[in-house]
C-alpha cells in the first residue's frame, strides 16, 4: 500500500437509512493499511538489524574514516598520499637524471683534459707534471663521488636505476696521485 493508494481510496455511501460511509468498506481499508504498516515495520526492523550488523563488522575489521577511533585513512587521505608519492617519484627521477647528466659531463670534461694533455705531450711540450697529476686525480674523485651518489640513490628506492660505470682510466702514462683536490 502506497500513500497514493490511500489518497485515491473511495468509500461507497452508506444506505439511505444511515449517514457516512459503509462500515464494511472502511474496516476493510483499515485492515489493508494495518497489514501494510505491519510489513513496513517488520522490514524497517530487519533493515535496522542489518545496518547494526554492518556497523559491527566495520568496527571489527577496523574500517572507517580518520575521525573514528579505527585510524584507517579516508579516501581523500589515500588520494593525497598517492599524489605525494607520485610527486616524490618524479623528483627522484629528475634527481637521477641530473646526476647522470653531471656524471656524463664530468667524464666528458675529464676525457677532454686527458686528450689535451696527450696532445701537449705528443707535441713535445712540457706540461706541468704536478698540475696534470692533480687534475687527473681530482677528475677521478669527482667521477667516483658521482658514481657512489648515484649508487646510493638507486639502493634507497624501490626501482633502482642501473649504476653508472666508473670513470674511464686515463690512457696516459702519468701516475695518479691521491692529493687533496681543490674545491670546485
Amino acid at each position: 500500500m502506497t500513500p497514493e493508494t490511500l489518497r485515491s481510496m473511495t468509500f461507497p455511501r452508506a444506505p439511505l437509512t444511515r449517514r457516512g460511509y459503509s462500515e464494511e468498506a472502511v474496516h476493510d481499508a483499515l485492515r489493508r493499511c494495518a497489514a501494510t504498516l505491519t510489513v513496513l515495520a517488520e522490514e524497517n526492523d530487519r533493515l535496522r538489524t542489518d545496518m547494526q550488523r554492518h556497523r559491527d563488522w566495520i568496527r571489527a575489521n577496523n574500517i572507517g574514516d580518520s575521525g573514528s577511533p579505527t585510524g584507517v585513512p579516508t579516501v581523500d587521505a589515500v588520494l593525497q598520499q598517492s599524489r605525494a608519492q607520485q610527486s616524490a617519484e618524479q623528483t627522484v627521477f629528475a634527481a637521477r637524471e641530473q646526476a647522470r647528466t653531471m656524471l656524463r659531463a664530468a667524464r666528458a670534461q675529464a676525457e677532454a683534459i686527458l686528450q689535451q694533455i696527450r696532445e701537449q705531450e705528443g707535441q713535445g711540450g712540457e706540461a706541468d707534471q704536478e698540475e696534470t697529476e692533480r687534475l687527473i686525480s681530482y677528475l677521478r674523485q669527482i667521477a667516483q663521488s658521482l658514481t657512489a651518489t648515484a649508487d646510493q640513490y638507486a639502493t634507497k628506492h624501490t626501482a633502482p636505476a642501473p649504476a653508472p660505470s666508473p670513470a674511464p682510466a686515463p690512457s696516459s702514462s702519468l701516475p695518479a696521485t691521491t692529493g687533496t683536490p681543490h674545491s670546485a
